[in-house]
């Protein structure tokens, strides 16, 4: 889609513009210009845009998967300090007022995991890291199973 040639009045009074149309200069300036505008809209939008839960654990998702799959504890290191600050992320994001304290609460047990896990990969201790991998994979499919909604909880209510 091309842009329509565009002249103002005003533009060329001030010098912006020259006053003849046969100026491409002036019609490129005034594109690239408009360009500029509409792209910064658009990234100020983006950047706007709120934290949302779902994205924020894809991302611990994906930095807990390089973590895991890391060849020494040492690589691992720097994906945990992501996961870790991805967690202390996603306790700001705001959740469902009804269950807000137990997620919250699954968050600190994963950021207590995350601190002792950071610790055995520092010492280079495999072991303890896969250990302690395991368990935030525990805790997060523990904590999942709290998001999805139940038909029959609706129903029923908590048993």
């Amino acid at each position: 889609m091309a842009l329509l040639p565009v002249r103002l009045a005003w533009g060329a009074d001030l010098g912006i513009m020259p006053a003849d149309s046969g100026d491409k200069e002036g019609d490129t300036l005034l594109k690239a210009t408009l360009a500029i505008v509409l792209l910064s809209g658009s990234l100020l939008a983006t950047a706007a845009e709120p934290r949302t839960m779902e994205r924020t654990m894809k991302t611990m998702g994906f930095a807990f998967k390089l973590a895991n799959e890391a060849a020494t504890p040492v690589e691992a290191l720097p994906h945990l300090e992501k996961l870790f600050r991805l967690t202390e992320d996603a306790k700001q994001v705001a959740m469902p007022a009804d269950k807000a304290a137990v997620f919250q609460e699954g968050l600190d047990k994963v950021l207590a995991e995350l601190t002792l896990a950071k610790q055995a990969a520092a010492a280079d201790d495999a072991a303890k890291l896969q250990q302690h991998l395991t368990q935030v994979a525990q805790l997060r499919e523990r904590y999942h199973k709290e998001r999805r909604f139940s038909l029959w909880k609706l129903i029923f209510g908590r048993f």
